[in-house]
């Protein structure tokens, strides 16, 4: 039994060489595109063969001039279409697509979360993260939002927690939470 290896039949069949598979060489085959062909089923091809093959062979040629020239061009209400439709489908109760030139490069940052907070945090700290030229998140917010002129309101629990983390009570001075969080500036700028 010969192997699958030898130029003739095998289980599979024969095994055609190169030039068998060469169909430009076989008198019923016209090619008429890049790797499109007529195929006659008798004999050489017809007249009628010949005139389909250069129709065909007219209508890739136009089509093809005609996709180099008329690009699709894309409006920005177009991109803005698609991504309001795309958050539209997404399973989240939050999202967000931001894009922003920072200096000379953009970016963008997208987020979908059922969580309020985990949305907006994500939106700040990439914020801060491009304009802060290294200086930590943390300062670069505070900074942004000590300059803004939006007025913030903190929650009770936000001081409660802050005189919690420095030790102090009700029978502290505001001067004590003051100095207390300037030490605390003081270390951190000494450390870098």
């Amino acid at each position: 039994m010969p192997s699958d290896s030898d130029d003739s039949v095998s289980d599979r069949g024969k095994v055609l060489t190169e030039e068998e598979l060469d169909l430009t060489r076989h008198d019923n085959v016209d090619e008429i595109d890049d790797g499109r062909y007529v195929v006659s089923t008798g004999g050489s091809t017809s007249d009628d063969a010949a005139e389909a093959r250069d129709e065909e062979r007219e209508i890739a040629e136009s089509a093809s001039t005609d996709t180099d020239d008329d690009e699709p061009s894309i409006t920005e209400t177009d991109v803005n279409a698609w991504l309001e439709d795309h958050l539209r489908e997404v399973d989240a109760q939050y999202g967000f697509h931001a894009t922003a030139k920072f200096d000379d490069g953009v970016s963008r940052h997208q987020v979908v979360s059922n969580d309020v907070v985990t949305s907006f945090e994500s939106l700040m700290i990439w914020y801060a993260q491009h304009v802060g030229r290294g200086t930590p998140v943390e300062e670069v917010l505070g900074i942004l939002l000590a300059e803004s002129s939006v007025s913030v309101r903190y929650p009770v629990r936000t001081l409660t927690g802050l005189l919690k983390r420095y030790d102090l009570d009700r029978e502290d001075s505001i001067d004590d939470l003051i100095e207390a969080v300037s030490d605390e500036q003081a270390v951190a700028l000494s450390e870098d």
